[in-house]
Formats: structure tokens, sequence, C-alpha cells
């Protein structure tokens, strides 16, 4: 194929999720030409999109500031519902909080700053909003909804995805189905000059001015994952996508983006054995089993591994999903008594479990060596506390000089019947990624922009460390995804 008969789009996307969409509208609304890119089939599209709830955090006043954004909510309901201000101190605290500062803090402020525009710009693009919970069952009661989440994309991330789409296409980007980039181009100046693309049946160039990659994290490449997570994560499995393996990261890479951020952390969690391999949007969000601290888990060996009630399960399940995924097979079994069933999480009712009136006999069902798992039980028991569980206080009743200890909810399991079930670790996305600047550039290792390269989305590295911030996923990938295409489209 000649030069001149090579396909040219003024702006190539590589992806298309939410953080991948937004870059495309925002390109074409600058009068760009605009292709999108989707290693998946239709029926797979969005990366990990579709597996959220399709929550957004951003500043906003109160409900009142929300009608707008809200046209289907009556006076009745807006009435009976109260939701404090979100400020832009909030959001600050909340992540710089739970990435422990390491938060790269000029993406932060960017963050924070286009929340609200954002929001405002997607609107305009036909994205329709959702709250969270409208008005109470109690009839005249009302409804006081937490602020941080202010809103939620209609019909979740599925939706979110439908309405991005049907608005790329109602102003001409083209999307190519089962298209995968393979590598990015680049003219004598080292600046991007577009992609070698590959579909079903062939491989071919496609030039443009601008590349946005916009393609994820790698959570479902188990190389990468064991490489740079860690030993017992090439186990792991996936809660999102399938398509989602690092593509865009080894691209950008090859030719001297620099990569920033956590590298060897990601969103994961203990869920339950059975889990499907990948992603299925029907049944993943029923799969995390996180009532682990009013319990004990053991290994294949019947031997505790884990301090199961060091904080709220909020506060530790992507810790517990690794620590679990560092054992024998990647699996861990959660035991609880009488006085704990009463306070598992729903989705446990959709798991299979081990039942017995004794430990010994609960051993043998499990195929555990009874006198070890008896013998830790025992030792658990020694040092535990009598009493009930309060789920929602860290009750402080721990252990004394147990290896490993049990912080909180340290209750003796000694009341049959006894439930076992049997978890492995998942992971939801990863956090290391390419470095960017706040125009969504990316840099090379003299943090200096590649011409023609810009990134968005789980890609992206600095923003998420040690843990992620609800909503603020989807929040950041329109942010930078909005600015990536209007940079794009500008050169």
């Amino acid at each position: 194929m000649t030069e001149s008969q090579k396909p040219y789009f003024d702006v190539i996307v590589v992806g298309a999720g939410n953080a991948a969409l937004c870059a495309a509208l925002a390109a074409r609304e600058q009068g760009a030409s605009v292709v999108v890119l989707e290693k998946a089939p239709p029926s797979e599209q969005g990366g990990n999109c579709p597996f959220t709830g399709g929550g957004f955090r951003f500043v906003h006043q109160g409900i009142d500031d929300l009608r707008s954004l809200l046209p289907d909510l009556t006076y009745d309901e807006a009435g009976r519902i109260e939701m404090a201000p979100y400020t832009a101190d909030d959001f600050r605290s909340h992540l710089t909080t739970v990435t422990h500062g390491d938060t790269r803090a000029d993406l932060m402020d960017t963050l924070i700053a286009q929340s609200r525009p954002t929001i405002d710009w997607m609107t305009a693009q036909g994205v329709r909003w959702d709250i969270y919970s409208r008005i109470s069952a109690v009839a005249g009661a009302p409804s006081v909804i937490p602020n941080a989440v202010g809103l939620t994309a209609w019909e979740s991330g599925p939706g979110l995805i439908e309405m991005l789409t049907t608005a790329c296409r109602r102003v001409g980007v083209t999307v190519l189905y089962e298209t995968e980039m393979v590598t990015l181009t680049q003219g004598v100046s080292g600046s991007v000059t577009g992609v070698v693309a590959k579909d079903k049946s062939e491989t071919y160039e496609i030039g443009s001015k601008g590349v946005i990659l916009a393609c994820g994290g790698f959570e479902a490449n188990a190389e990468m994952r064991g490489e740079h997570i860690g030993p017992g994560w090439e186990l792991a499995k996936v809660r999102g996508s399938r398509h989602n393996t690092g593509d865009g990261h080894r691209a950008a890479m090859t030719i001297g983006a620099q990569p920033i951020g956590q590298w060897d952390g990601c969103h994961g969690t203990p869920i339950d054995v059975d889990a499907p391999a990948t992603g299925d949007v029907q049944v993943t969000d029923q799969m995390p089993r996180r009532s682990y601290t009013l319990g004990i888990m053991v290994n294949l060996n019947g031997q505790r591994f884990v301090d199961e009630g060091e904080g709220f399960a909020e506060q530790t399940f992507v810790s517990m999903g690794q620590a679990i995924l560092t054992q024998e097979k990647g699996v861990a079994i959660q035991i609880f008594d009488s006085r704990a069933i009463p306070h598992l999480e729903g989705r446990y009712g959709g798991s299979q479990k081990v039942e017995a009136d004794s430990i010994g006999q609960l051993a043998e069902r499990l195929g555990v060596d009874s006198a070890t798992l008896e013998a830790t039980v025992n030792a658990f028991n020694e040092q535990a506390h009598d009493g009930e569980y309060r789920p929602r206080e860290l009750d402080g009743r721990s252990t004394t000089d147990l290896e490993p200890p049990k912080s909180n909810w340290a209750i003796r399991l000694d009341k049959p019947p006894f439930v076992a079930f049997t978890v492995t670790g998942g992971i939801t996305y990863t956090y290391g990624g390419l470095k960017i600047d706040t125009n969504s550039r990316v840099l090379d290792n003299d943090d200096k922009p590649i011409g023609g390269l810009y990134a968005a989305g789980e890609i992206v590295g600095g923003i998420f460390y040690h843990n992620s911030l609800r909503a603020a996923g989807l929040m950041h990938g329109s942010v930078f995804g909005k600015i990536a295409g209007e940079q794009a489209a500008g050169i």
C-alpha cells in the first residue's frame, strides 16, 4: 500500500470505553475526522466500563445543583432528597487519603477542576444520568444520599457505553470493531504518525496527526501481571474485560514513553473460586467475597496466613486478594460459625458452601487435614473473645500473640454449624501506566511530550496508588479523554 492509498484520519483513538469515546467526541467536536479502533467485538465493547456501576465523582453544590442534570426527577422526589455539596476540598482530601498522598498533584488538580464541566459536557453529548436512590422506602421520609458519587450513568456502565457510542455515530465518528493496534508509527522527527492495525483479514497502516491511547490496563495479561504485580498474580481471575492486555503500554514504551505509577499495584478482591476466568457482565458483581472479617481464612494446608481483622473490608479487600494469591494454587477457605452467618454479605448466597457440625467434619468435607485445621481453630479460639459481632465497628477485640494476629472481630469460632467458602483473588484493573501531562500528552523519559501521542483512562499512571477511589476512575477517564481529544484535534 502506497502512502497515498493508506487510510487517514486526523485522530485515531485506540479503545472504545468511556475515556476513548469521550476523546473521540471531543476531537470530532473540534472538526477532526476520527476513527475508533476497538479490539473487541460489538458485544464486548467498552473495556471495563460495562462492569462498573457507572458512578461519577465530581464537584457539585448538592441536590439543587444537580436538578438540571436530572430532567426526570420530579419536584416531589427532589424535595425529599438530602444531599450535601461535594467540594473540591472534599475530593482532594478523599483522593489523597486513599493514595497515601502519592497521587500526582497536577493531575489531581486538573481532575477536580474539570470534573463538573466535563459532566456538563457529557450531558450535552447525550449522556443521561440517574441518582443512586431517589426516595426513601418510608412514606414521607427524606432520602439522605451520599454526596461523593453525585450521579450514575443511566443503566450503569453498559448504558454509558451505549449512550457514548450513539453520540459518536451521530456526529460521524468511525468505529472499527475487532481491530487491534499492533504498533505505533513514527515520522523522522519521532512524532507519532499513525498506527499499524490488524483486523480479521489483514494488517495495514492508518495515518493520522494524533493517536490517543485509551485501551485500558494490563489486568488481562497474565504474563504482565506476574512480571509487574508479583508472583501469584498470574493466577488471578479477571473481573473485567478480557481484552485489556496492556497493548497500549507496550506500544508506547517501545517508542520511549515513560512508565509511571504503582506498577505493582492494582484493584483486586477476594472472589468466589468458581467465578469466570474473565468478566461476565451478568455475574461479575455477584462474585466478591468480602465478609472475611467475621471469621478466619486458611490455606489448603488448614493454616491461617493473614490478619482478617486489620480493618473494614472496604479498606483491606485489595490486600486480601493479593494475600490469597500467594497461597498454594492461589486459593483460600473462609470459615464462619453460626454467630457470623447472619452478617454475611448477601452475595454469599450464590456460593457453593461446605457445612458441618464440627471443625473436624468440615475439614474432611473440604479435603483439608483435620488435625491441622482443628489445631488452627483451637489456637485462634484460645486468644479470641466471646461475644457477638458488630460488623460496622472496629471493636478492638484482638488476639494477643497469635501469628498472624486478628486485630478486630477476634470472636471465638465455636458455635456450630460451621460453613466454609473457597475463594481466590480477582483483579479489576491495574495502577501502573504511562506518564502524561495535564494536556494528556504522553511524555518520554526526559519528561518531553512525544509528538502526536496522547493517553487517557486506565492506561494513565500516577493517579491511583495503594487503593482506588470509588467513581473517580470513570471521572478521570472522561476528563482526560476530553482533553486528549481536544488536544489531538488541535495539533
